[in-house]
C-alpha cells in the first residue's frame, strides 16, 4: 500500500515540474523606461500561419520604448496570405513611426523576400539566397499508378471546378487556365507590393529616368516581370545590383544602422523574446513529426525552384 502511496506521490510530483518549470525559467527583460531600444523578430523556416511574428509585431509596436525592429530572416518563403499579412503589418507599423531594417541569412527568398520588401531598409550577405519572385502550385497527379493496381475514385461535385487539383486523374485545359489566371493575378499582387515600396530603388538599378510617376511605376513593373519575377534566384550581391535589397551587411551591421536611424550611440540593447517551451508544445512537435496533424490537399506557396 505504501509502496503505490509513494507511486503515485513522484508522478503527482512529476506532472507538477512539468507544469511549473517553464514559468520558473522563463526570462524576463528588464526595461528601462525612458531609453530608446531594438527589437529582434526571427522568422525563421518555411512561413505557414503568421500570428506569432504578428502576435510580436503588435508587442513591440505597443512599446514606447521600442523605436526601431530588426527582422531577422533565414526562410524560403512559404504561404501566399501568410507573406501579405506580415508585409501590410509591417507597412503599419512604419506608418506609426517605428522603423523596421531586415536581415537576411543564409535564405530570404520568395515569401521571405515578399516580407523584406516591406522594411525601411534590407540588408543581405554576399551568398544570401534570395528573389525567386514567383508563384508556384504544387499537386499530385497519381493516375496511372491507380490504373495500372486498378483503384478508381467516384466523385460528385458540385462545379466542374470543384475537385481541380484532384490526384485521382489529370487536370483538364480549363482547369489549367483556371490555375494559370489564379498564379498570374497573386504574381502581379506581388510584384505591385514590390514595386509600391521599392519603386525609386528598382528604377535606379533599371536605368529608367521618366519623372512621371505613372509611367515609372509601370516601366518598373515591366522591367520586373521580364528581368527578376520570373521566379529565378539571387544572392545578396546580385540581388543588390538590380535594387532588390539595400546593402551588403550581416545582422551587426543592420542593428548598428538602426540605432544610428533612432539616435542610439554606442552598442544598443536589443531585446528578444525568448521562446516558450513546455511538455505540451513538445508533443505537439512530436505529433506533427509523425505527421497527425491532417495537411491541406494542395495549398499555393511562395517556394525557391
Amino acid at each position: 500500500m505504501d509502496n503505490k502511496k509513494n507511486f503515485y506521490l513522484i508522478i503527482g510530483l512529476i506532472l507538477l515540474l512539468l507544469i511549473t518549470i517553464p514559468f520558473l525559467t522563463r526570462k524576463k527583460v528588464k526595461i528601462h523606461a525612458f531609453s530608446n531600444k531594438i527589437a529582434l523578430i526571427k522568422i525563421y523556416g518555411e512561413i505557414e500561419d503568421p500570428t506569432e511574428t504578428l502576435r510580436l509585431l503588435n508587442t513591440y509596436n505597443d512599446m514606447s520604448v521600442v523605436k526601431a525592429i530588426i527582422i531577422r530572416i533565414n526562410s524560403p518563403g512559404g504561404g501566399v496570405s501568410a507573406s501579405q499579412e506580415i508585409y501590410k503589418q509591417i507597412k503599419k507599423i512604419r506608418a506609426k513611426g517605428k522603423k523596421v531594417i531586415v536581415s537576411m541569412g543564409d535564405l530570404g527568398a520568395s515569401g521571405a523576400y515578399y516580407i523584406a520588401s516591406a522594411a525601411d531598409k534590407i540588408y543581405a550577405n554576399p551568398g544570401t539566397i534570395t528573389g525567386s519572385i514567383g508563384v508556384l502550385i504544387n499537386y499530385l497527379n497519381a493516375k496511372k499508378l491507380l490504373d495500372k493496381i486498378g483503384v478508381e475514385f467516384v466523385t460528385v461535385k458540385s462545379g466542374k471546378f470543384k475537385d481541380t487539383g484532384t490526384f485521382s486523374r489529370e487536370s483538364t485545359e480549363k482547369e489549367k487556365e483556371l490555375l494559370n489566371k489564379l498564379i498570374t493575378d497573386v504574381l502581379n499582387q506581388f510584384v505591385d507590393d514590390i514595386i509600391d515600396e521599392r519603386c525609386d530603388k528598382l528604377a535606379e538599378a533599371a536605368g529608367i529616368k521618366t519623372k512621371d510617376k505613372n509611367k515609372k511605376v509601370q516601366q518598373v513593373k515591366e522591367y520586373m516581370l521580364a528581368k527578376i519575377a520570373d521566379g529565378r534566384i539571387l544572392t545578396g550581391k546580385e540581388a543588390k545590383s538590380l535594387g532588390l535589397i539595400d546593402e551588403i551587411g550581416n545582422i551587426d551591421d543592420a542593428i548598428e544602422d538602426a540605432a544610428n536611424m533612432i539616435g542610439i550611440k554606442g552598442r544598443p540593447l536589443v531585446i528578444t523574446e525568448k521562446k516558450r517551451t513546455s511538455f505540451f508544445s513538445w508533443v505537439n512537435s512530436r505529433l506533427d513529426n509523425l505527421k497527425v496533424v491532417e495537411k491541406d490537399r494542395f495549398a499555393i506557396k511562395f517556394l525557391l525552384k
